[in-house]
């Protein structure tokens, strides 16, 4: 069955996916600019992460076709990075759009995290997250959520993790480790 999923995945919907995103027809993507460093200033705000200087918003109201993580420079008020992330696909095809706090859902989790350190893992160099909102993200460290490389992966989705592109995650982690606020917008 397992298989069978990778198959037609790999046929019929990856195909189609690129055949939307080429004309143009994610509408969704095409939303009124939003101030990310206004979402990004208040949060800092509410959760008082340790570092100040850069911010990781993840605009999941975008899809998996397009960037949609941005590192913001606080100070500078820049986007110094923007890059490609995953969903889950038990989160959405295209759009991430059922979230879960829960064990074994293999869903992508909104709210807002803190990064922590890295380490050497199954998909190569990754870092820790833990999430700060109780009830929508708490269990995200004991439910391995974590940055990593997209790879080893068999498809553009996780199983809900922050997967980014094997040229840029190093760069992602290294400059955004050890106490970085990460803002998901859904």
């Amino acid at each position: 069955m397992k298989k069978k999923k990778i198959l037609l995945i790999t046929l019929v919907f990856i195909p189609a996916l690129l055949i939307l995103g080429l004309l143009g027809i994610l509408a969704k993507d095409k939303l009124t600019p939003t101030n990310y460093f206004d979402i990004a200033a208040q949060r800092q705000k509410e959760y008082n992460p340790k570092r100040k200087d850069l911010v990781i918003v993840v605009d999941y109201r975008k899809s998996i076709l397009s960037e949609r993580l941005y590192i913001l420079d606080m100070i500078n008020k820049k986007v110094v990075l923007s890059s490609k992330v995953s969903h889950a696909w038990n989160s959405g095809v295209l759009y991430a759009n059922d979230y879960s706090n829960t064990h074994g859902s293999e869903k992508t989790s909104k709210g807002n995290f803190i990064t922590l350190g890295t380490y050497q893992g199954g998909y190569g160099y990754s870092m820790k997250i833990e999430g700060k909102d109780p009830g929508i993200n708490n269990n995200a460290k004991d439910r391995l959520v974590v940055f990593h490389s997209d790879k080893k992966m068999k498809t553009w989705w996780s199983k809900g993790c922050f997967a980014t592109p094997e040229k840029i995650n190093k760069k992602i982690i290294d400059m955004t480790k050890n106490g970085v606020l990460v803002c998901v917008i859904d």
